[in-house]
């Protein structure tokens, strides 16, 4: 009985060889597979949220940034990789941020309030920066302005055929209709 299931098996293996494949499997088979789309933007996001989602990655790198600090004890680092962040992850020229800032006072200037806040903040800045310690909390400090960013985004979102004057233009809309506020640490 063995010798007849061995048998059998050698014909069989001796024909395929002999024989070849069918004529219609030149080639192998192959499934295209596209991988998955790994953007955090999806089509089903309006502007708000992809702006947000754009900024989630940008706080991921102030944190990765903020690690590698900590671990080597060179704070210097953050200000060089806080602009490097904005460009590569949202595109932003150096100091965009801050005009974004400049509108936001400048459209504020009869908020005593906000004003107050804002020169708060300055003030904590300076006496960091006196201390020798603002890198330590400068991703601290300009998460505050995150939201004025997020508006900015959205906005180019939004409207992505505009110029940066014509997206700065929507964000002093934005400002002056209360559209965006900053909270203050």
């Amino acid at each position: 009985m063995r010798l007849l299931t061995l048998l059998i098996v050698l014909t069989f293996c001796t024909s395929v060889l002999l024989t070849g494949c069918d004529q219609r499997m030149k080639q192998p088979i192959m499934e295209i597979v596209t991988p998955p789309d790994t953007e955090i933007v999806t089509p089903t996001q309006n502007s708000l949220e992809k702006a947000q989602a754009a900024m989630e990655k940008v706080n991921e790198r102030r944190t990765e940034v903020h690690q590698m600090a900590e671990e080597t004890g060179d704070f210097s680092i953050i200000f060089t990789a806080s602009e490097d962040i904005f460009k590569e992850e949202l595109g932003f020229r150096k100091g965009l941020w801050v005009d974004l800032v400049e509108i936001y006072r400048q459209e504020n200037l009869e908020n005593a309030e906000l004003l107050e806040g804002l020169e708060n903040i300055e003030d904590a800045f300076v006496e960091k920066l006196n201390e020798d310690t603002f890198g330590m909390f400068y991703f601290q400090y300009i998460r505050t302005f995150d939201v004025l960013i997020v508006e900015y985004l959205r906005l180019s979102y939004e409207f992505p055929e505009a110029n940066e004057q014509e997206l700065f233009t929507r964000f002093r809309e934005s400002v002056r209709n209360e559209e965006i506020a900053i909270v203050f640490p």
